[in-house]
């Protein structure tokens, strides 16, 4: 099995070819290779991130305004079948919280129906799309972090290229066609291999964004047409809160059924496929 890290949407975003990983050489591309569109950009960058199916352990750190920590660790299934996402998170850490699990099943409409299994109570309840926006266990992601993103789901515009650092970097704006938190959002990707390197959410009227999710370059990892990170560092600039989300051990393309994404999973407690060999040595870095 190939192993490889992935970014949110997590645990969809993060949720989500094969061949040997390859730790290429990241060059400006020649002028005539730039896509012509805003639409171009974001699908390019969309599928370089999200279309994936992986085995994870994801770990959440969460930091409040006066520092304090918590940490949640997940186990992740993910998986891309008709064109549609599935996937799972169950809750391995901490205790009170082990067994709890999410499901997201994406419809033919790409929308979400997504479930919580609360071992509490021994029951599964659907979460309503209108709390895509909350905020997941008390973090600085949502409920949308965790979906797999697609351009149709925006009204999108080119707006003037940045430099990022030393990288030159297109910015795509969305406006969410579907009512959201936020009023619009802006995809930050890299010209030279379209890593989504920021995303900047933003309120109806404002200039600076409210929340920003980063992916450094140096926790990117590499494979055939993908460009993933192992980290992303997410802060909410209004309640000062930051959101560490780290992939440990992940494994790109292994068997999973199809079988397996089903409240009857949730409700029995069924075990999850697990990594076969977590050796960080595969991971291609740049």
């Amino acid at each position: 099995m190939r192993h490889i890290s992935k970014g949110l949407s997590v645990l969809s975003g993060w949720f989500l070819l094969g061949g040997a990983l390859t730790a290429p050489g990241v060059a400006e591309p020649p002028v005539d290779a730039t896509p012509a569109s805003a639409h171009e950009i974001l699908e390019t960058a969309f599928t370089t991130r999200y279309e994936l199916d992986i085995i994870a352990t994801v770990e959440l750190v969460m930091r409040n305004r006066a520092g304090h920590e918590q940490t949640r660790t997940f186990h992740v299934v993910s998986k891309i079948s008709d064109d549609r996402l599935r996937g799972i998170a169950r809750l391995t850490e901490p205790p009170y919280l082990r067994g709890m699990t999410f499901m997201t099943l994406e419809a033919d409409n790409r929308r979400n129906d997504t479930f919580v299994y609360l071992p509490s109570v021994g029951r599964t309840r659907r979460i309503s799309t209108s709390k895509r926006g909350d905020a997941f266990l008390g973090s600085d992601l949502t409920y949308e972090d965790f979906e797999r993103q697609h351009v149709e789901n925006y009204d999108l515009e080119l707006r003037p290229a940045e430099m990022l650092g030393s990288e030159a970097v297109y910015v795509v704006r969305g406006a969410p066609r579907h009512r959201l938190n936020y009023h619009h959002v802006d995809f930050v990707v890299a010209r030279s291999d379209h890593a989504i390197l920021e995303t900047r959410y933003y309120k109806l009227g404002a200039e600076k964004p409210y929340r920003i999710m980063v992916a450094p370059r140096e926790s990117m990892t590499y494979a055939p047409g993908h460009v993933l990170p192992t980290r992303l560092e997410v802060a909410n600039l209004q309640r000062g809160t930051t959101t560490d989300v780290v992939f440990h051990d992940l494994e790109i393309n292994p068997p999973i059924k199809d079988t397996l994404f089903s409240v009857r999973t949730l409700e029995q407690k069924r075990d999850l496929p697990e990594v076969e060999n977590g050796d960080p040595g595969e991971l291609g870095e740049r």
